[in-house]
């Protein structure tokens, strides 16, 4: 008896540790699976913004903030030396090798010096470094760009400061991207407007960066666009930033919707960029009916009305992609891919009402001569300053202050220079493509342009209508990897376009496929991130192409006229129509050869396809394959083996005949034998009944009395049926 409890406490005290085990063991392995990996060293970095987006005027003092970003390791407290040329930077290509840390024929001074705080690990220290206007490195520099060199444990930091010339101030203008981020979906969603339309969003920092000033707005079609499908449905937030859109008073020009590569698509062998073809895919009817939403009157043309009373009214392509008033066929490819043959392409285009513009980047200009109006083959092509447009569009893209400075100051200098060679020639910079830019970054790279010395601010349509120039155009860059992959897209969305043919609105189907393809070849989607984006576009339109096939399996007919019955899979969003074409190897099967089908969406229909079978017993391969109403091919053939038994049915019916005179003779059978044993039954009690002897019944056989006989026939005294 005491054994038991003994072995039942063992027992609970292993079942307990064996529990723990299971608890703590994995965890000790997932540790031990997973250790903490060691950091990697990251150096640290040291950046110099002279004061004033790097103006020096004569008789100010210079001013520069310094920046040490500590990398994995702490920093001392560090001593810092400034230093400044003794000589102007002389054109653009020795600034080019000044900041890119090449010292080559420079004499540098120094000047002053400060010192950093000590910096922990992954922090920054600032100081400023000042050089009195009464030092004697200061008095007496003519007009022209320095160099300007910090030093700081072991490190460099190169920038520029600009003494301004005088002299008549010198037009500069500005065109401004008004572009999101790149995407693989053909629009926006609504929430992705929300976000980027808030008071903190990026859109809404574009144009509280433009607003007041005379900046050109390169505006991408699809952002308008996706507002304006949603309808009422459309975040208020982008109602209103549209609305606000439209209603700047800058001059604007269209991009390509997607901003989508223009050379690329030309030298793959477009006669002309592609555009979008519908939207209709994107709009509800639930967000288009009742009164007419606020977004839909936010576009310049209006939407015509519909002609049925009581049918939904969606917005025409013109109305969607509406960016208001400005001016057609401007074209601005990626910079350094547009060469002569790409700007003949693109003069096809134009109309002598209103020609085509190509802006081209002064990189690829052939020969020394750079003039901002000019010409090529006689189509207008404005050159644009490509490395102001450069660091501008760096400047813009810092949210660090020092750097964003730093990217100031080089600018300042790039146009000192560009000032200085260009004469009375004006100078057009482009702000280029670029995402996650903060409002003050903005701000303060477009009042660069308002607040330089020597430079006035001007407009796009001012700067490219003077006098142009001809020019030559260097041979593009032409990135073979891109080119390749819109030939394959190009090639993909041709499928798609004779697949849609299976729609009643096949515009639902192509349309998306086109914005679709126009964003994945965005000019902002370059090297792997673009490969990846194309490469899974690519496998979303080949899972189109697949939406629609057939279901089926192996047959078996016991009989000569039963259907095949397959059934059609549709994964599209939208019924289809399609045609089951059915040939089968041999002539002794006689099946209906077409069957038109009316497929659900989203759902899978069953098909019943009349069969003649001319053989009792055999196997056929019959092969399927859908078409669209057009005869397009629609999904991959299918063969299936089908077991005719013909001679099952002959068979059946034998035995249900069989059966049946069967049972209707051992019926008949049953009954004849219940009648003779009937009679006999009844010849067996007449034999056995005595007689009177002459073969009458007698009376008293019963063995009653004939009184009594004759009493059970007697009425009753009270019975109420007496007899006369």
């Amino acid at each position: 008896m005491l054994r038991r409890p003994l072995a039942r406490r063992l027992l609970a005290t292993l079942a307990a540790g064996a529990l723990a085990l299971g608890v703590v063991l994995p965890s000790a392995v997932a540790v031990a699976a997973t250790p903490d990996p060691s950091p990697s060293a990251e150096a640290s970095s040291l950046s110099a913004a002279p004061a004033a987006n790097g103006i020096l005027r004569p008789g100010e003092p210079l001013s520069v903030v310094v920046t040490l970003s500590a990398g994995s390791s702490a920093v001392s407290p560090t001593p810092v030396a400034l230093s400044i040329g003794s000589a102007p930077l002389g054109d653009d290509a020795s600034l080019d090798r000044w900041l890119g840390g090449d010292a080559t024929g420079q004499t540098l001074r120094q000047v002053a010096t400060a010192t950093v705080d000590a910096t922990a690990s992954g922090a920054q220290s600032s100081s400023t470094v000042t050089v009195p206007a009464a030092d004697p490195a200061l008095s007496s520099r003519g007009a022209g760009v320095y160099p300007v060199r910090v030093t700081a444990a072991g490190l460099t930091a190169s920038s520029v400061v600009v003494v301004p010339a005088d002299g008549p101030a010198t037009p500069v203008a500005l065109v401004v991207p008004i572009t999101a981020a790149p995407l693989t979906r053909g629009l926006l969603t609504g929430n992705e407007l929300a976000e980027l339309t808030a008071v903190d969003g990026a859109l809404s920092a574009q144009l509280d960066a433009v607003d007041g000033t005379l900046a050109t707005l390169a505006v991408d079609p699809a952002i308008p666009a996706a507002i304006r499908v949603l309808g009422s449905a459309a975040p208020p937030t982008a109602v209103a930033w549209l609305q606000r859109l439209l209603a700047l008073p800058n001059d604007r020009f269209a991009l390509q919707f997607g901003d989508a590569d223009i050379a690329a698509q030309l030298q793959a062998g477009l006669s002309a960029p592609m555009g979008p073809i519908s939207l209709q895919s994107y709009m509800s009817e639930a967000d288009f009916t009742g009164p007419a939403p606020a977004v839909s009157t936010v576009s310049s043309p209006q939407p015509v009305p519909s002609t049925s009373p009581g049918q939904t009214t969606f917005p025409s392509l013109s109305t969607l992609v509406d960016i208001g008033s400005a001016t057609p066929n401007i074209f601005w490819p990626a910079t350094g891919s547009a060469g002569a043959e790409t700007v003949a392409s693109l003069a096809a285009l134009g109309t002598p009402e209103e020609p085509t513009r190509v802006l081209i980047a002064s990189t690829s200009v052939a020969g020394g001569a750079r003039p901002v109006a000019a010409t090529v083959g006689g189509v207008s092509t404005p050159v644009y300053d490509a490395k102001v447009s450069r660091v501008l569009a760096a400047a813009a893209g810092q949210n660090d202050a020092t750097r964003r400075g730093a990217s100031l100051a080089a600018a300042q200098g790039y146009l000192a220079i560009a000032r200085a060679a260009a004469g009375d020639q004006p100078v057009l910079a482009m702000l280029d493509r670029g995402t996650d830019r903060s409002r003050g970054s903005l701000r303060a790279t477009l009042g660069l342009l308002s607040s330089a010395p020597g430079l006035t601010a001007s407009t796009f349509a001012e700067v490219a209508g003077r006098p142009a120039s001809e020019i030559s155009l260097a041979g593009p860059t032409v990135d073979a990897t891109r080119v390749a992959e819109v030939g394959e897209l190009v090639s993909d969305e041709q499928a798609v376009d004779r697949f849609a043919t299976i729609l009643e609105q096949p515009e639902l189907l192509t349309g998306r496929e086109r914005a679709e393809l126009l964003q994945v070849i965005s000019v902002s989607w370059t090297g792997d991130a673009a490969r990846q984006a194309v490469a899974d576009h690519r496998a979303g339109t080949q899972t189109t192409l697949d939406s629609v096939g057939i279901l089926s399996s192996d047959f078996r007919l016991v009989s000569s006229s039963a259907p095949l019955r397959p059934w059609v899979r549709n994964d599209l969003p939208w019924p289809v129509t399609v045609v089951l074409a059915v040939r089968p190897d041999d002539a002794r099967l006689r099946v209906q050869d077409r069957t038109t089908i009316e497929a659900q969406a989203a759902a899978n229909t069953r098909v019943e396809v009349p069969v003649e079978a001319r053989i009792a017993n055999g196997e056929v391969s019959v092969d399927f394959q859908l078409y669209s109403p057009t005869d397009e091919p629609v999904g991959s053939p299918q063969r299936v083996d089908v077991e005719v038994r013909a001679e099952w049915e002959s068979i059946g019916l034998i035995v249900i005949v069989v059966l049946v005179v069967g049972f209707l003779s051992l019926g008949v059978v049953r009954t004849i034998a219940r009648r003779r044993r009937t009679r006999a039954e009844g010849e067996n009690s007449d034999a056995d009944t005595p007689t009177d002897g002459i073969g009458v019944k007698d009376p008293d056989a019963d063995g009653r009395s004939p009184a009594e006989s004759a009493d059970e026939f007697t009425p009753a005294p009270d019975d109420k049926d007496l007899r006369p």
